[in-house]
């Protein structure tokens, strides 16, 4: 809606130079210069007007995607630097160029060449709101929300709405090649519609705009992967590889890299990989069981024994006491009265309150440290107010202690019910 009531206002602004040829003369000469500088001015003004507007335009778009979860922090710093390059690029560029060439046409060519001028910002404007993406990133936006929508109904990756998300996204990155958002939404795309090597093209161009991106490296990984049949291959793991140098805790690339080594009968770099990931899994995932159900077979063919211990704790955070749903809680077991140190950690939001996690040996941050060798534990959840991996005044907490192997066999219940001085 604001592109329009900027084009009726260049609109009028054009419609004035038309009404104003038709001024008698003798008016014209008399304030002939004063209303050509006027004009010229306002041309230039109107303009910057347009781009700024255009750009605010785009990073509320932006803002939104982020806000949605749509785009990365990183994805959404690197979108809003472009385009702030382009909003400047294209200042320089008038600045040196726009309106001094619009005075030497006004000064040889008469008032009628002054309303061809402004005919041409007004088209120049419109393409300009094409090359800058806004128009286009809008139109994605929409369409994404609408396959969202489709899909979460049931509908498949291929209806009406989805193609023309599929044309729009590939249109996208013709017409803006550096646009990693463009890229990375196209490769996800394909690969709901299994069109795995289109997806591999769209990674590797997403690849060329951001070489060293953790999460398009892991992506991409896995898209090799499925794309030969499930069976590690050296691309694979070079991908896989090059997203821990950039994010040493990324689970996709870590339980790739597990995988490979199982392949390989590396048992326990295996075990070590899919420790690593699990760490970095949400703790009731169907990943995170299939990452503990792997760690137990490798261990198995090492012919270490495989604990069935187990803890299950409710964690809940009960009124009056609130936190932030982004806040984090840190949930760890520990020796009673022994190593502060954990012995198995899991990191989850506010937001996921209420929650059931299972802990077990599986999940040991230390292999020489497994809960079920100790013979007193004590559980702990915390509210970190200050998003801080160590106590500090301020934070909620809750704990339970000293429990004994007996206690542990059963459900347990942990309320986050104090705040620390």
């Amino acid at each position: 809606m604001s592109f329009w009531l900027v084009v009726s206002a260049l609109l009028v602004m054009a419609l004035s130079f038309v009404l104003y040829s038709f001024i008698p003369s003798v008016k014209r000469r008399r304030g002939n210069r004063a209303v050509i500088d006027s004009a010229l001015t306002s041309a230039g003004d109107q303009q910057q007007e347009l781009n700024v507007g255009l750009f605010r335009e785009q990073q509320t778009s932006l803002e939104a995607q982020r806000d949605a979860g749509e785009l990365s922090e990183s994805e959404y710093v690197e979108l809003l630097a472009d385009a702030q390059r382009r909003l400047l690029e294209d200042v320089k560029l008038k600045d040196n160029n726009g309106v001094s060439s619009l005075q030497v046409a006004v000064d040889h060519s008469g008032n009628w060449l002054l309303i061809g001028a402004a005919l041409v910002v007004l088209a120049f404007s419109i393409l300009l709101y094409g090359q800058l993406g806004a128009a286009t990133d809008m139109d994605i936006a929409r369409l994404l929300q609408q396959s969202q929508s489709q899909q979460a109904t049931g509908q498949d990756a291929k209806s009406a709405i989805a193609e023309k998300l599929h044309s729009a996204l590939i249109k996208g990155t013709h017409k803006s090649p550096d646009n990693l958002y463009y890229w990375v939404l196209l490769a996800r795309l394909e690969q709901e519609r299994n069109n795995t090597e289109a997806a591999v093209t769209a990674y590797r161009g997403a690849l060329a705009v951001a070489p060293d991106d953790a999460n398009v490296h892991a992506e991409l990984a896995q898209v090799l992967f499925s794309l030969a049949g499930n069976t590690p291959t050296e691309e694979m793991q070079a991908h896989a590889r090059k997203a821990l140098a950039a994010d040493p805790g990324n689970a996709s690339a870590l339980g790739l890299l597990g995988i490979s080594a199982f392949a390989q009968q590396d048992y326990r770099g295996a075990s070590t990989y899919w420790q690593a990931a699990l760490q970095n899994t949400a703790p009731m995932s169907s990943s995170a069981k299939a990452l503990r159900s792997g760690i137990s077979r490798a261990k198995a063919l090492l012919g270490e024994a495989v604990s069935d211990w187990s803890i299950s704790l409710r964690v809940s955070l009960p009124a009056p006491l609130v936190a932030p749903p982004d806040a984090t809680v840190f949930v760890y077991l520990r020796e009673w009265q022994g190593m502060p140190m954990p012995l198995v950690a899991q990191r989850v939001r506010v937001a996921d309150l209420p929650l059931t996690i299972e802990f077990d040996d599986t999940m040991a941050l230390s292999p020489e440290r497994l809960p079920s060798g100790i013979r007193q534990i004590e559980v702990v959840a915390r509210i970190a107010m200050s998003d801080q991996r160590q106590a500090s005044s301020g934070d909620l907490e809750g704990r339970l202690g000293p429990l004994s192997a007996e206690q542990m066999e059963q459900s347990l219940n942990l309320e986050i019910n104090s705040r620390l001085p």
